[in-house]
């Protein structure tokens, strides 16, 4: 006999508002959230002097039946910057490293980065259709160069895990910052 969570069930996501219903879960991440993410460290200070600026928005809707587990997950993230630094997410490597993901960009613009913990950077550019896949054992976050905002839907196991200790010590390979106007990616004085 089957459980009530062995069930089908959906939820009706809306592409103008980037929500969907119903929703379990949000996490609104702050730049206090992220502060250790951003390279210029007197701009984030100087910031949260005056405000605590939203960075982004998760909104999760976990799937557990008794076999099995999935995650949906849509981020909002906002258009800025901090300093010539891009909005971004936290980002984060799986804790099972055997644990691919999928993130379907349906509006704004930006890249997905993605890094091996050994440092091979790639960057996949974004628009609303794109569609990424992400192997296992590579870190990944996205990073909004648009002027509305970014918003992808993702899934992934949760037994996944989400490990963000390698990019709060190290961070990615890279910067996207803007100059005259543009994203641009410049070496990290991290990995220098």
């Amino acid at each position: 006999m089957l459980s009530p969570k062995d069930y089908p069930i959906s939820v009706q996501y809306d592409f103008a508002s980037g929500k969907f219903d119903p929703v379990k879960i949000r996490d609104d991440r702050n730049l206090s959230d992220l502060q250790m993410m951003f390279h210029d460290k007197s701009v984030v200070q100087s910031t949260l002097a005056e405000a605590d600026p939203l960075i982004y928005e998760v909104w999760l809707h976990p799937f557990e039946t008794s076999k099995s587990d999935m995650a949906l997950g849509v981020t909002r993230l906002l258009p800025g910057k901090i300093g010539d630094e891009y909005h971004m997410t936290k980002g984060h490597i799986h804790e099972r490293d055997d644990q691919p993901e999928i993130y379907f960009c349906t509006q704004g613009e930006g890249y997905l980065l993605l890094q091996t913990i050994d440092g091979e950077f790639r960057a996949e550019r974004w628009t609303a259709g794109t569609i990424s896949h992400i192997p296992p054992m590579w870190a990944h976050r996205a990073v909004n160069t648009g002027a509305d905002m970014l918003v992808f839907v993702a899934s992934y196991h949760l037994s996944a895990g989400h490990d963000y200790a390698p990019i709060i010590n190290k961070g990615f390979r890279k910067l996207l910052l803007e100059r005259e106007g543009q994203p641009t990616f410049v070496e990290s004085p991290r990995w220098t």
